[in-house]
């Protein structure tokens, strides 16, 4: 059963607890999305893949002469992609002999479904393999090659004839404009987006809904990483990525970034991993700057624009290394009239990351800014710390202890041309006249604050992004809040007679911050959009009354007889939920639950949840392993210790973290255990339904 919407199942009623039913965090949460429904504004904006699509086309790599094209099927297809300058006459081909086709078919050791098992022929094994895409997975690269530069052009793909996207204008492409093009211009840049939640959503289209009023488009995006939480997994980029801005992705090129997420399944050394699988960017110059030889840092041109993205997660930072002896370089061959560079881990942050404590950030303020300044580097996009921090314009704070601000700062003011007025510059890219450091990893994770960076002219711990614009000698960069409003402005200017270097002695400093004394508890949100593998009404094996010998009851082929089978809710009549047995009244109560269910093809699973109501501890087992627990201190069944009350009531979402390391092709088992806080409570029961997102 899919899901394009959710249901909301509101719990039952007290029974005689002295707490509310619905808690208040789950009574706004239930309440926006039902306000969601009454303004006719779909909760779900990720867009699935139909049969054979596996993952939906995007745009890549572009250069003034060429862009790629890249998709996925379930199963191989004859791949054709067909292309022009109108939409309805796409009369050039790129077929099968000049795509790159990669395939996963089964690593040594991995079980492969049956249904794939004929594809292992020769030839398929014989195709570059996807670093651990689910098992029957067609990846096709097709490059378009000369096109004029800023040419606008159309596509499709074809298994053959028949056609497997729609008759669209949205599949297109533009390619970059001719190195030192001045125009107008305009990116997105947003980081640490990747959690498949609402604000994720809401950050995505809070930025089209301003774009759209304001009536300049985007020509493309940055993304600093961490674009597939928790450990960018194949299918964590699938559901978390690309589904989620699949109708931007398939007209704009994304130039990425590798965060820490990505890299615990990719590494920079070896350019092996999903985050490699994913993307295509220019290794040899191909859209300009200088060849790097590798996808984990590179550079490019767009107009009179230069970009560098740099690996600042697990390659060598110090200044004998290949990276930075390849930015030096880089750098020296720059004739762009502004310089960006971009990356992952902040040089200057007080966010939910310290840089003044973390050797990551600290080796990328000591060793890497230096370079960077010294070749006039204007704006330095990061991530990773969850908000939103804009400095003053700035040179020189390198220090590997506390950064300061005294004698750093070149422009204490505010940056906005209808405040203080934008900051000031020379023409072309002159060493140590100053940047303006960005932090946006406020795109979709848990936002978090510990400090205010003394370097900080703006910082805002709300869900956002950021767009640029660059139009001849101005740039001006907006945060814009998930609801699309404007929440930030600053602007650089680069002109003759401007910006004469003066270090403040005594620059302009940020408020103190003093952080709360109590956050507010928020509820983890669900994914937007999933699959019920165990839904409301199901019957369950359970026991009620005593304990299971061991943990044999948590694994599959465990002989439940003398077990109940009954529909939840459970509470053995001692609590706020309907009896299921009231024959065990003394003692401190606890129940056992397992059920089975299906999963068609394991590799395919982001994450399972539980959909739960529960009083007052619960632990949590997928096939004999420990998932979950709430409320519970340490150990399990009878040795359960630590038992806290609950101190919120209702249904709330509980990942299951790890679940997807334990799962196998076909029946699962489900197992849970609930205990009460004490002998005399009465406010005792579970209510849970499994989800796997989807």
């Amino acid at each position: 059963m899919r899901h394009s919407t959710m249901r909301w199942c509101l719990p039952l009623g007290a029974r005689g607890s002295g707490r509310a039913a619905i808690s208040l965090r789950s009574l706004v949460l239930l309440g926006v999305w039902v306000l969601m429904d009454l303004m006719g504004r779909p909760r779900l904006r990720a867009a699935n893949p139909e049969p054979p699509m596996a993952r939906l086309p995007y745009v890549q790599a572009s250069g003034p002469d060429r862009v790629h094209v890249l998709w996925r099927t379930e199963g191989p297809i004859r791949p054709v992609l067909r292309w022009g300058t109108r939409p309805d006459r796409l009369d050039r081909v790129v077929g099968k002999d000049d795509l790159v086709v990669r395939a996963s078919l089964g690593a040594a050791g991995q079980a492969v479904p049956a249904r794939w098992q004929a594809l292992r022929t020769p030839e398929n094994l014989a195709l570059p393999k996807l670093h651990s895409a689910p098992v029957g997975t067609f990846q096709y690269e097709a490059r378009i090659d000369g096109l004029e530069p800023d040419a606008v052009g159309y596509y499709a793909i074809f298994d053959g004839d028949r056609r497997l996207t729609p008759e669209s204008a949205d599949h297109r492409f533009r390619a970059q404009p001719k190195a030192g093009t001045v125009r107008p211009y305009r990116f997105w840049v947003l980081g640490d987006s990747g959690t498949g939640r609402e604000a994720q959503r809401a950050v995505h289209e809070g930025m089209l809904r301003w774009v759209r009023e304001d009536g300049r488009p985007l020509d493309f995006w940055i993304h600093v990483g961490d674009m597939a939480y928790g450990t960018g997994r194949d299918v964590e980029f699938q559901s978390r990525f690309f589904e989620s801005y699949a109708d931007t992705l398939r007209h704009l090129v994304c130039w990425p970034a590798m965060g820490n997420h990505e890299g615990h399944t990719s590494k920079g050394s070896t350019g092996i991993g999903p985050y490699y699988d994913a993307y295509l960017v220019p290794t040899r110059g191909e859209s300009g700057g200088l060849a790097s030889g590798t996808e984990a840092y590179y550079s490019f041109d767009h107009g009179n624009l230069h970009f560098i993205c740099l690996d600042s997660h697990d390659l060598d930072r110090k200044p004998a290394g290949a990276m930075a002896k390849w930015l030096k370089a880089d750098l020296e061959k720059a004739k762009a009239d502004w310089l960006v560079a971009f990356w992952h881990h902040p040089p200057y942050t007080k966010g939910s990351h310290d840089s003044d404590k973390e050797a990551d950030l600290i080796e990328m303020r000591h060793h890497i800014l230096p370079i960077l300044e010294s070749g006039g580097v204007d704006l330095v996009l990061t991530g990773h710390s969850h908000i939103y921090e804009r400095s003053m314009l700035m040179d020189g704070a390198y220090s590997t202890s506390a950064t300061v601000a005294e004698n750093f700062i070149l422009d204490d003011g505010d940056g906005d041309p209808s405040g203080d007025g934008p900051y000031q510059k020379r023409p072309g890219l002159r060493a140590h006249e100053g940047t303006v450091q960005v932090v946006a990893g406020h795109s979709g994770a848990g936002l978090g604050r510990v400090g205010t960076s003394p370097v900080m002219r703006r910082t805002i711990l709300e869900h956002g992004s950021l767009v640029v614009d660059v139009n001849g000698d101005t740039l001006v960069g907006r945060m814009i809040n998930r609801d699309g409003l404007e929440r930030d402005r600053f602007s650089l200017v680069k002109r003759e007679g401007g910006g004469l270097v003066r270090r403040l002695a005594l620059p302009w400093q940020p408020p103190e911050y003093k952080a709360p004394s109590k956050e507010p508890k928020t509820p983890h949100p669900p994914p937007l959009d999933y699959r019920v593998l165990i839904p409301e009404g199901s019957t369950w094996s359970q026991l009620a009354s005593g304990h299971p010998q061991g943990t044999a009851w948590t694994r599959a082929g465990f002989d439940a007889a003398g077990w109940a089978d009954r529909q939840p809710p459970f509470d053995l009549g001692r609590g706020r939920l309907k009896p299921a047995n009231p024959s065990s009244t003394t003692g401190r109560p606890s129940l056992y639950v397992r059920r089975e269910f299906t999963v068609p093809q394991a590799d395919k699973v982001t994450e399972l949840g539980l959909w739960v109501d529960y009083a007052d501890g619960i632990v949590v087992h997928v096939n004999g392993q420990e998932v979950a627990r709430a409320n519970v201190g340490r150990s399990s069944g009878r040795n359960a210790q630590g038992v806290k009350p609950r101190e919120d009531s209702g249904f709330v979402y509980l990942p299951l973290g790890p679940a997807h390391r334990h799962l196998v092709d076909g029946v699962n088992v489900l197992a849970i255990e609930c205990h009460a806080h004490s002998d005399g409570a009465i406010d005792f029961g579970l209510d849970a339904r499994l989800w796997m997102e989807d």
